[in-house]
């Protein structure tokens, strides 16, 4: 059986949907800015006139291609970079080349056009990876390098060279771009440390509060999960509940069926009672075969409706095959209560539950502790 790729986590959808918002407004921006060019262009700009209407086609085609979602996200940024280089690129080639002097441009070129190189590098940084960013970046200021040299040097070659003041502004404007392309390379390297740093936090985090069988957490988790809602409840005054299952005979499973029968038992039980708690309970895998939910905002009547609908969800059809039940054992928080004194009495009604024949709930018929 060919092995599905996994599903990429909510934070990566709404992070991918949050991209393609943005990029959807930098397109809708892109092509009203190449229109408004086209259309107040000067009668001596072939390049505006030939140039930018079919650009601005291709904008609204990388438009559609966005909302469709015909390419992969990845795909979609890299040729957005090539457009916008390929135009911008275009441009600083044609003033260069084809333009009046680069004397009589300097101000258009200075204040326009070498700006649009620096956001383009940026902008390849901020799409693409660091590795493809740092390469882009390095070929877009290498041909922007390029035009420029070429360009004084044909200018040399008319008998028609550009004054050195103006050749200093080309040479500045450039370092300038040298030192972005650098600064931009050490933010993206910052940011690809912090983001290995964050992972690696976050898998350690994992490690020391997830079960690795079921996927709950741990015991750990669960007893500072429990203090948190024990404080919240004390200081706001508001209910809170535990309840404590264990399955019934599992050394029998096991020792019938092995211990990865057994193993899959117990996913499969997790999953069954995590579709029956609410998202706001916090269940843990307590030790072995026994499961803790800490349930806040309900007292004892609901937590022990609560708890029912989990021990049938359980009873009345096959775990992995075989007939599985628990017997769980309710209490609910008193203000004499600690973290300790409440599982006890969950734990006494657990106990009572299996000595009175397994299978069962069993809430103590008082919620005072002591009784």
């Amino acid at each position: 059986m060919t092995e599905q790729p996994d599903e990429p986590s909510t934070e990566i959808r709404e992070l991918r949907a949050r991209k393609r918002l943005v990029y959807a407004l930098v397109l809708v921006g892109g092509i009203a800015i190449t229109l408004l060019s086209w259309w107040f262009r000067g009668p001596d700009d072939p390049f505006l006139a030939r140039v930018y209407p079919p650009f601005a086609a291709v904008l609204a085609g990388l438009l559609v291609v966005l909302w469709r979602q015909w390419l992969t996200l990845e795909h979609l940024e890299g040729l957005m970079v090539l457009v916008a280089s390929a135009l911008i690129l275009g441009r600083l080639a044609w003033h260069m080349h084809f333009a009046a002097g680069i004397e009589q441009q300097l101000m258009v070129l200075v204040g326009g056009h070498f700006w649009a190189v620096g956001l383009l590098v940026a902008g390849a940084f901020v799409m693409l990876d660091r590795r493809r960013g740092m390469i882009a970046g390095i070929v877009i200021l290498g041909i922007s390098i390029l035009l420029t040299v070429t360009g004084a040097l044909r200018e040399y070659m008319a008998a028609a060279p550009p004054a050195a003041e103006t050749l200093m502004y080309l040479v500045r404007v450039h370092v300038f771009l040298g030192l972005l392309l650098a600064l931009l390379a050490a933010v993206a390297g910052m940011r690809d440390q912090l983001q290995r740093a964050l992972l690696r936090a976050e898998i350690l985090h994992d490690w020391a509060t997830t079960d690795p069988l079921t996927g709950l957490a741990n015991r750990r988790a669960a007893e500072a999960g429990l203090e948190r809602e024990i404080a919240y409840a004390r200081r706001y005054g508001q209910p809170m509940s535990v309840i404590i299952a264990d399955l019934d005979h599992f050394k029998d499973v096991n020792d019938t069926h092995g211990h990865a029968h057994g193993d899959r038992v117990l996913r499969e039980v997790t999953a069954r009672l995590q579709a029956r708690v609410r998202d706001s309970d916090l269940t843990a895998r307590w030790g072995g075969e026994e499961l803790l939910v800490v349930a806040p905002g309900i007292d004892l009547r609901e937590a022990t409706a609560l708890a029912e609908r989990c021990r049938r969800a359980l009873a009345e059809e096959p775990v992995a095959g075989l007939g599985i039940t628990a017997t769980l054992g309710v209490a609910e928080f008193t203000p004499e209560d600690d973290r300790d004194s409440l599982l006890a009495r969950a734990d006494r009604q657990l106990y009572a539950g299996k000595a009175a024949g397994r299978n069962r709930v069993v809430p103590p018929p008082d919620p005072l502790p002591g009784t």
